[in-house]
């Protein structure tokens, strides 16, 4: 430990002696930060480290002595640590003070700001969504209102996560903003209070069919188990009974670890596994296990996955499909199954590090794919380790968790990506909101205008091309002048012709969807979030799954029983 203790030392003389040109004290906090306990844990890593310290040392000295202009050292040691961290996972990284609150917001649910989501949008700040209740909707700030100032400082080229630091702040603490309203071409000026925001985990619960209670669940924040269980007592005791119950993670990245094992014990009995994390500290190597009583061990459950439902999602969906207590319905999970503990550092940052892998009850894990060298390899079905649920059904280890019922994902139209990408859905969606002052109740809108919104798409020069289309401009690019006769050169034009047919009615042929998208972010503008998810229940293909597997109890067993 002495001998340690000497090197450091050894560093830090040579660190503030060795720099000519102004003193560089980071480059010895490193040093120092390594804690005494990580050399000591594997005495055979201690000459390579020491090694490797004198050679970044060495390295940092040249460079800040010869470098031809002044360093920026916050910057270049905030791009050698994200470098560094980058080698090992994606989920390795360093967090610096700037974006502590937002790791507090993942960890607790709330934060301190003005209770709006922004983006930026050619060069402006632009607000997308307020929610009920909070600093902004009280102060009168819309969706599509455009953030000129804050503070009396010009936002404009400022990045996004810049201007989120200008909105946290101390609750209670005012922060003046100026606005620009452009269905109103108005430009004003307003302070908004900040205030501790809880932006809800539970967006919407209800019955989505006779006796059959739904609950979103957005992420696990604090208090999630509660809220669902709060959520379907109030249901169950309104209906006398429940015929099934489904909960949706769909888009659910996930959260905190206590949460999935809460959540997963509302339906499997007290003292069961759920979890068990390996690492490669001893103190990492633990299981979990429920540790209440359950709300229902009976009642038919669903729960709703896809390719966004993440971490503690995958845990409770797995666990749920282990123990053959519920149907999953939707596409694979994304695959996450490594752990992270946040350790603090100086100066209000701290890092996040991958210490463990979580396994479920069949002893399978999650993990979607491995990482060498920082870079992602994927493990292919036919190289999964195979596991059995509680009833023997045969599921795969890794890849994170395939649902019982699959519902492939719709193709997205290509003039829908490109109304997407140009963001005219949702500026016609403040524009509706800026000329229509009310709408019925979300659940009961049907969206009326769609030659309006033809017409608004059309007044701003909206183009798009099909993939196919793409496709032949790279051919007829890559041909070479004078290839092809005059009968290659009568197809293409023939293709290019029916291409434009195609184009000319993707309106007409896709109306559907693209007044479903309209519905979904009109209702936002009136009723939020919970607005938005109850509007959409009615033709959610997943959740009529749902609703057939829960009335069919024969299909039910069936999918639960041994294969």
């Amino acid at each position: 430990m002495s001998e340690i203790r000497i090197e450091t030392a050894k560093y830090i003389t040579y660190i503030n002696m060795s720099l000519n040109k102004k003193p560089v004290i980071f480059a010895a906090i490193i040093v120092l930060g390594i804690s005494l306990y990580s050399f000591t844990r594997y005495s055979t890593d201690y000459f390579e480290l020491t090694r490797n310290l004198e050679i970044f040392a060495n390295v940092y000295k040249e460079v800040n002595s010869f470098y031809y202009e002044d360093l920026d050292h916050g910057r270049l040691m905030k791009t050698g640590i994200d470098a560094m961290l980058g080698s090992l996972d994606p989920y390795t990284v360093f967090v610096s003070e700037n974006q502590v609150e937002r790791s507090r917001y993942m960890a607790e649910g709330r934060y301190d700001g003005v209770g709006m989501e922004i983006e930026e949008k050619e060069g402006q700040i632009v607000v997308t969504f307020v929610y009920s209740g909070f600093g902004a909707h009280d102060a009168g700030i819309m969706a599509g209102d455009i953030i000129e100032k804050m503070e009396g400082r010009e936002l404009a080229g400022f990045e996004r996560e810049d201007v989120i630091v200008f909105m946290r702040g101390a609750s209670g603490t005012d922060l003046e903003m100026t606005i620009y309203r452009p269905w109103e071409d108005r430009h004003f000026t307003t302070t908004v209070e900040r205030q501790e925001v809880s932006v809800p985990n539970v967006p919407y619960s209800g019955f989505i069919d006779d006796g059959i209670a739904y609950v979103a669940l957005s992420t696990f924040t604090p208090r999630s188990s509660q809220n669902i269980r709060s959520k379907l007592r109030e249901l169950r005791d309104e209906n006398g009974s429940l015929d099934g119950i489904v909960l949706d993670l769909r888009d659910n990245g996930g959260g905190l670890l206590t949460e999935a094992i809460n959540v997963s014990n509302i339906f499997i009995p007290n003292n069961t596994l759920v979890v068990s994390t390996e690492g490669n500290l001893d103190e990492w190597n633990r299981t979990f296990e429920t540790n209440s009583s359950p709300f229902d061990t009976e009642t038919a459950v669903v729960i709703l996955i896809n390719e966004k439902s993440a971490s503690a999602s995958e845990i409770v969906s797995g666990v749920i499909q282990d123990y053959d207590r519920g149907v999953l319905i939707g596409r694979r999970t994304y695959g996450k199954g490594l752990v992270q503990n946040v350790r603090p550092l100086s100066y209000n940052t701290q890092v996040r590090i991958t210490t463990s892998e979580y396994f479920i009850p069949s002893g399978r894990g999650i993990q979607n794919v491995r990482y060498e060298d920082g870079k992602a390899v994927d493990i292919p079905d036919s190289l999964r380790a195979v596991f059995s649920t509680k009833n023997g059904r045969e599921v795969l280890g890794g890849g994170g968790v395939a649902p019982d019922i699959e519902v492939e994902l719709p193709e997205t139209p290509e003039v829908i990506r490109e109304l997407k990408n140009r963001n005219l859905i949702f500026d016609y969606a403040t524009h509706f909101r800026a000329t229509v002052d009310s709408i019925p109740p979300a659940g009961e809108f049907d969206f009326d205008r769609y030659k309006d919104f033809i017409a608004f798409v059309e007044e701003r020069d909206f183009a798009f091309k099909l993939d196919a289309e793409k496709t032949l401009d790279e051919l007829v690019a890559q041909a070479e002048p004078g290839l092809y006769g005059n009968d290659i050169d009568r197809q293409v034009r023939q293709i290019r012709s029916a291409i434009e047919d195609a184009k000319s009615t993707a309106f007409e042929d896709h109306r559907d969807q693209i007044i479903r998208l309209l519905e979904d972010e009109i209702v936002s503008r009136y009723y939020f979030q919970e607005g938005k998810t109850r509007q959409n229940l009615t033709r959610d293909r997943e959740i009529q799954e749902a609703i057939s597997v829960i009335r069919d109890q024969e299909r039910y067993r069936q999918i639960l029983a041994s294969e």
